[in-house]
């Protein structure tokens, strides 16, 4: 078995996950094993994707890829199909696999992406191919430490603070948002052989550590470079639009859902939320930085004169 570290957790794996950090930790918290389902309830479904939850776990179908079930928190069992191979494998383990097994472990997960700045969490949400990893690619460039892409773990069991939990040192970029921010997206392997999406390892500037969750940006398009206040009911709408465990439809929402819901409320109420807009031009990512900077050092002063 292999042994890894991700969002706090010391994960064994019968294969390698060269996305994550190599553990010499002995006892695991979570378990990857490759094992056939013969009672998965999705056997019969003839959907290219589907999933369904049960009181043995979290089952997870996707075609050319296998069934996964994840279960309390600890272990995800891997059926894979004949024709898988390793890198489609990881993408779904290290995605929707995680992204699962942290909420089963009581976790709020986003889809968003993460850096810090002055030792602050700083998320970015947004839709699908609106930015989230360029924005943070191009804070890394600028010094920031990376604590994520794409699965973002909040813990809320703090009263009165929300902490990010550090994820892995890997950013998930098409090749205009490498080219964008002065590399060659030639150089980098693609995340899987029939997506262009590159495959950028963090070699430095990767924070290990747990991190309060000072800001949260809500991408979108405009002509203009702009961060907005968002109103109260925006902003539960975008925080539940970007739970990762919408995907699923209502199936993670039941039977807690009240309990997703307060835990939208609670972010809402402790953390920063703010609308940026900016244009879609890669040539204007150093202005969106610098004015990104420029919110979160005003944001601290107040905060420290308070």
């Amino acid at each position: 078995m292999y042994s890894y570290r991700a969002y706090g957790l010391v994960v064994y794996s019968p294969f390698p996950l060269p996305e994550l950090i190599t553990s010499c930790e002995v006892d695991a918290d979570v378990i990857i094993q490759l094992q056939k389902l013969e009672h998965s309830p999705l056997k019969t479904n003839s959907a290219a994707h589907c999933f369904q939850l049960t009181s043995e776990g979290m089952y997870l179908y996707w075609q050319g890829v296998g069934t996964f079930l994840i279960q309390d928190g600890k272990r995800i069992i891997i059926d894979p199909v004949p024709e898988a191979d390793e890198d489609r494998l990881r993408l779904f383990i290290l995605g929707a696999a995680i992204g699962v097994l942290l909420h089963q472990r009581g976790y709020l997960v986003l889809h968003a992406s993460a850096v810090t700045i002055h030792d602050n969490g700083v998320a970015f949400i947004g839709d699908k191919g609106w930015g989230k990893s360029t924005m943070v690619a191009a804070l890394h460039a600028r010094g920031h430490s990376l604590i994520g892409d794409d699965v973002i773990a909040v813990d809320l069991n703090n009263s009165n603070q929300v902490l990010v939990i550090p994820a892995f040192p890997q950013l998930k970029l098409w090749p205009d948002a490498v080219a964008g921010l002065g590399g060659n997206p030639e150089e980098l392997p693609r995340l899987v052989s029939h997506l262009e999406k590159r495959d950028r390892r963090i070699t430095h500037g990767f924070t290990e550590k747990t991190i309060p969750l000072q800001q949260i940006y809500v991408l979108g398009i405009d002509a203009n470079v702009e961060i907005q206040p968002l109103q109260p009911q925006k902003i539960l709408t975008y925080l539940f639009r970007n739970s990762y465990i919408t995907r699923f439809g209502n199936e993670l929402l039941q039977p807690n859902g009240a309990s997703h819901f307060l835990k939208l409320t609670k972010l809402a109420n402790l953390v920063s939320i703010s609308r940026l807009l900016r244009p879609s031009s890669l040539q204007l990512l150093p202005n969106v930085c610098q004015l990104v900077e420029q919110h979160l050092e005003r944001q601290i002063s107040t905060a420290n004169f308070v």
